[in-house]
């Protein structure tokens, strides 16, 4: 028997880690750069973070909703230590390594029980993530109506200075030009959520359809954040 040096098991067990994972997620518009908007106010401030706080925490729910089906069916061997997350991801890491996936797949009262205990992790995190998101979410549609009442009566009374010749055509377009910026990178935002709330709930589907029991609320959560993330974007008009 052939035995592995402790850094090649490393390494094998990341390539096999990174190769579940990079399936299910893919890449969305608010991935490249921070909103960082234009123009400073108190409301548009919080926008920024509100903002940026939730395409974090939408990273974060596709990160954890993709694995899932590798975690079970490779921890079968591990027995029923498993305590976290981390754990199962190490669990699978060995199994690999070792060559002990297919063995251990027979064993349907053992992988039952593993399974279970990883699920019961795994739903855990989903759910804070899921929550966490949805208050950010409503944190912004809290926000957003006054901000977007106060950019269209400025508006308005620029529209006013100009034709009253009160301010200069480039300083009306470079205002204007401003406040089209915030819009749009809000707008991106929000739509990127729905993304990765889409990616989520299709992981989740994969891992129910694959035997992973319990994952019904949290496929029907993160559809509700898809949904609510679109229907909050198209509250702004871009201008």
């Amino acid at each position: 028997m052939i035995t592995l040096k402790p850094a090649v098991l490393s390494l094998v067990a990341f390539s096999t880690l990174t190769a579940c994972g990079a399936s299910n997620e893919v890449a969305t518009r608010g991935d490249a750069a921070p909103l960082n908007f234009a123009t400073s106010s108190p409301e548009l401030r919080l926008i920024d973070e509100q903002a940026e706080t939730l395409q974090q925490m939408s990273r974060d729910l596709v990160r954890r909703s993709t694995g899932k089906g590798a975690a079970m069916g490779a921890a079968v061997g591990c027995g029923l230590g498993l305590i976290s997350a981390s754990n199962a991801s190490k669990c699978v890491a060995g199994a690999v390594a070792g060559g002990a996936v297919g063995a251990v797949v027979g064993h349907g009262h053992g992988k039952r029980k593993v399974a279970a205990r990883v699920a019961t992790v795994s739903q855990g995190d989903m759910a804070l993530s899921l929550r966490n998101a949805n208050a950010t979410l409503s944190e912004i549609k809290t926000s957003l109506p006054s901000l977007l009442a106060k950019q269209d009566a400025e508006l308005k009374a620029l529209k006013r200075q100009r034709a009253a010749n009160t301010i200069t055509e480039e300083a009306y377009t470079a205002r204007l030009d401003e406040i089209r910026a915030t819009r749009a990178k809000l707008a991106d935002a929000l739509m990127d959520s729905a993304d990765k709330a889409r990616t989520s709930a299709d992981n989740l589907g994969l891992a129910a359809s694959q035997g992973q029991s319990g994952l019904m609320w949290h496929i029907g959560a993160a559809k509700r954040l898809e949904e609510e993330s679109i229907s909050t974007r198209s509250t702004i008009t871009l201008l």
